[in-house]
């Protein structure tokens, strides 16, 4: 499906950390396999391409922290195979089997484009007709221009990402914040709509019609689309940090997850190795399936058309219609990835080269497999072309550090404390507020402490020139390829911040003045959906900050704009001002309150 507001800037900072984060070893060379990294379930495809993936799977898990991993691979006529990795349920020591089913996310949205290319392919639905003809209920301003299914399918409307569809208060209207079609942003909200916009034309939910459209015809008879309580039994369990209101290290603690319900057009379905190796097959065959064809060659053009850029997920990446566009070794690829409260999954089809691959994890740690599914189609083709395999990708330890004496160094606080970097072989330690401060690396310019009255925030180092907080796994470089060209000078560390603490790297500039209206707004906030949590707002060089690293830009009379991203749709505002203090707020995805749970 994909993150709220709040949790997108975490998965915006634990992203962009592991694209950063230095490559190390070679997989082939990995340690001995732990308890975790189980090997391949009984009964799976075998030959040289997995044979390959046995090696660099259970590797690549343990690296990650992930209890398991399911993986599909299929080419156009079928071959290919299925293999399970590590633990469906770490507590019992339950093997992985390619039966259990794991949420796909967003690569639901690929199901849903399909089924409106259906309708449109049927003289349903215009797909250039403004939404609001079919939705006049949408609660939505649109000053910019008319908003249609065409813009709503490319995630260029111009408006806000997570909104729910229907906002806590029944008044408010999300507006857009530029002409539709002129840019990217990716938006649940919109493929919310585009779920009740098929099932208003089909009069049924949507469910019924991925069920009947798509996973019917395909014979996908293990895939179940909707979240609930019913397929419980049949799903894999999984796992997020035990601290979700923290920045935490790749190898963190693990709890069992929150269960959802869901019927969101925006990623709803859970699937099987099995399944996703049909589906994948159809679009390899460009909408034609083993007995069914699921799209005219019209509709997939248009479902596999770059029709906007989409760096969100790449510098060459564009996106089609619920699916991103890119090149790959000169190949056309068709890919997406889902995220879920506790399942990540990556897809990858090479359309040129006839392979693809679906690869997911139970676990929800800021990562999408995208290496392993890479990895497969590229193993694929070489063998299927009688090359040699190419090298696995390198993997990575955050934890240790390539260049630690770059930070090595006295930081000076304006009110006059100090702080000093020293530094180690491959790791960095504080010398802060009378103490040794050890940190972990997790990745780019960012650690923590374990040390608990430092461990709400992460200790981050800002460069000359800095770079966006993160991006999206989908953006991560190409495994075996640091996301800094080794060409590029790196921009000199200026200062060290923490939470509302920060340290200049030489003499301080003096803090800006802080507007007291700012001083009701600091604090921590949260929501009870597993989808949104918690987040910590600071003040810091009179700027508010979402858990120290994120910027708001204010807008005006208690609204903010989250400032990673020019004239963003996501909003915050700040309400019930009580003894001094904002006891609310409301931002794009939804509602959250004021908590004082430590001591002053």
């Amino acid at each position: 499906m994909g993150l709220s507001v709040m949790n997108r800037r975490n998965f915006l900072l634990q992203a962009g950390a592991l694209a950063a984060s230095p490559l190390l070893a070679n997989a082939a060379a990995a340690p001995e396999e732990a308890p975790r990294a189980a090997k391949a379930a009984v009964g799976v495809a075998k030959g040289p391409v997995f044979a390959a993936l046995d090696v660099f799977v259970p590797a690549y898990i343990k690296a990650m922290n992930a209890p398991g991993l399911t993986l599909g691979t299929v080419d156009a006529a079928g071959k290919g195979g299925e293999a399970c990795y590590g633990y469906a349920n770490l507590e019992k020591l339950q093997q992985l089997t390619p039966d259990l089913l794991f949420q796909i996310g967003s690569i639901s949205k690929s199901f849903l484009a399909i089924v409106l290319l259906q309708l449109r392919e049927e003289g349903k639905l215009d797909l250039n007709a403004p939404v609001l003809e079919y939705l006049p209920w949408l609660p939505i301003e649109t000053p910019y221009g008319e908003v249609t299914v065409h813009h709503m399918l490319t995630h260029s409307s111009g408006l806000p990402g997570d909104a729910p569809l229907f906002p806590s208060n029944p008044t408010d209207r999300y507006r857009q914040s530029w002409k539709p079609g002129e840019r990217f942003h990716y938006s649940n909200f919109c493929f919310q709509a585009l779920g009740k916009l098929a099932a208003s034309i089909e009069r049924r939910p949507l469910h019924e019609c991925i069920q009947q459209r798509i996973l019917d015809p395909l014979g996908m008879t293990a895939t179940s689309p909707v979240l609930n309580e019913a397929i419980l039994p049949l799903m894999a369990e999984s796992y997020t940090p035990e601290m979700r209101d923290r920045p935490h290290g790749r190898q963190c603690k693990l709890t069992p997850a929150s269960k959802i319900d869901s019927d969101s057009g925006a990623g709803a379905i859970a699937s099987t190795p099995g399944d996703m190796r049909k589906y994948m097959r159809m679009i390899l065959n460009r909408g034609q399936g083993a007995r069914h064809r699921i799209l005219k060659e019209e509709s997939f053009a248009l479902f596999s058309h770059p029709h906007i850029k989409a760096e969100e997920f790449g510098p060459t990446a564009s996106y089609g219609y619920g699916i991103a566009v890119d090149t790959l070794d000169g190949h056309t690829i068709l890919r997406h990835t889902g995220g879920m409260v506790s399942f990540m999954s990556a897809m990858q089809i090479d359309l040129d080269g006839g392979v693809a691959a679906f690869a997911s994890v139970n676990a929800q740690l800021g990562y999408r497999p995208n290496p392993v599914a890479q990895f497969a189609i590229q193993s694929m083709r070489s063998d299927a072309e009688g090359k040699p395999l190419p090298a696995p990708p390198a993997l990575d330890d955050p934890a240790v550090l390539k260049n630690p004496k770059e930070y090595a160094g006295t930081y000076h606080a304006p009110d006059g404390k100090v702080c000093r970097v020293v530094a180690a072989e491959s790791s960095i330690a504080l010398q802060l507020d009378g103490r040794e401060v050890a940190l972990e690396g997790l990745g780019g310019d960012r650690f923590i402490s374990v040390l608990p009255e430092y461990s709400g925030f992460a200790f981050a180092f800002r460069r000359e020139e800095p770079k966006p907080a993160g991006r999206p796994a989908a953006a991560q470089p190409e495994p075996g390829k640091d996301s800094q060209s080794k060409d590029e000078p790196t921009p000199p560390i200026l200062e060290l911040v923490h939470g509302s603490r920060w340290f200049a790297k030489g003499q301080p500039s003096a803090a800006k003045a802080v507007p007291a209206r700012y001083a009701a707004f600091p604090g921590k906030y949260i929501n009870d959906s597993p989808w949104m949590g918690s987040f910590s707002l600071v003040e810091r060089k009179g700027q508010l900050w979402i858990d120290g690293e994120v910027p708001l830009v204010e807008l005006g009379d208690s609204l903010f704009r989250l400032g990673d991203e020019p004239d963003s749709p996501e909003t915050l505002s700040f309400f019930h001002i009580v003894d001094g203090r904002a006891q609310m707020v409301k931002s794009a995805d939804g509602d959250y309150w004021r908590i004082t749970t430590e001591s002053a």
